[in-house]
């Protein structure tokens, strides 16, 4: 089936994805180095760690954005869905497959193009080649990134189409891009305690970003110490939240019922 090709593509040909989740995620990078760099010191770990930093929340940032565009896809698309369901070959399971590998592609495109703005605009301000120090690790976590967040998406589109009706779609399709500004943005400037870290799909996958990006384990502050954070734990703890919001989609997709798209007039 070449549904996840239609998916993707539908998806890398979105004009406003590309403004939000691409030119307007490397604005802020720009705005990062240039502007917000004044304290940073002049050693090489110092300048990675403030890179590695960005690069992490603002990919974060970027694929929550892909979220509220795959939200906006259901709420259009529920009575498609319900319909084709239900008088045609394909399946709930087969569907989610296909947009499960779509997600996978877009998640490791748009980390793709962030990792090569991030590596440029840092590396012109410091003067200095800031290369990612675990290029595949990157692709694998990023690619991970996408589906989470498609699940997370779907999960919310799904139970505003079936249960809270399509005018409340358009809130809840932000609601990924909220947790990520907030959760991503606390790890860098709050002590966040580990295992809100451990916990936190957002902070998991932040985590993980800024350790393939910087080679180096990232810490909490624990009283007056710091206490690394062991990417094992992040890992399974982002697994097991994208394992259970696609279970949760899956079953969702089941019950999708068919919305009339005039439902979701605001006026």
């Amino acid at each position: 089936m070449n549904l996840w090709r239609s998916y993707a593509k539908a998806m890398l040909t979105n004009a406003s994805l590309w403004f939000w989740a691409v030119a307007f995620m490397v604005f802020w990078l720009a705005i990062g180095a240039f502007l917000q760099s004044s304290g940073v010191g002049s050693s090489h770990s110092a300048v990675t760690a403030y890179t590695s930093a960005w690069y992490a929340v603002i990919v974060l940032i970027a694929l929550s954005l892909l979220a509220a565009a795959i939200a906006g896809s259901f709420a259009y698309g529920s009575a498609s869905l319900a319909y084709a369901f239900r008088w045609s070959r394909l399946t709930p399971k087969g569907y989610l497959a296909s947009i499960v590998g779509g997600s996978a592609v877009l998640g490791l495109v748009l980390n793709v193009v962030l990792l090569g703005a991030t590596a440029g605009i840092f590396g012109a301000r410091f003067s200095a080649a800031i290369v990612p120090a675990d290029a595949l690790g990157l692709v694998g976590v990023s690619m991970l990134g996408g589906v989470f967040f498609l699940a997370l998406a779907a999960t919310l589109a799904l139970v505003a189409i079936d249960y809270l009706g399509l005018r409340s779609s358009n809130f809840v399709g932000y609601v990924p891009l909220l947790l990520s500004f907030v959760l991503g943005n606390a790890q860098t400037d709050v002590a966040l305690p580990r295992w809100v870290i451990y916990g936190s799909p957002f902070n998991d996958l932040t985590s993980l970003l800024y350790q393939g990006y910087s080679g180096t384990t990232p810490t909490v502050e624990l009283g007056t110490s710091s206490v690394a954070l062991a990417w094992p734990f992040l890992l399974v703890g982002l697994l097991a939240w994208t394992c259970l919001l696609v279970a949760t989609t899956l079953l969702l997709l089941r019950r999708i019922r068919a919305r009339s798209i005039e439902e979701g007039r605001q006026i």
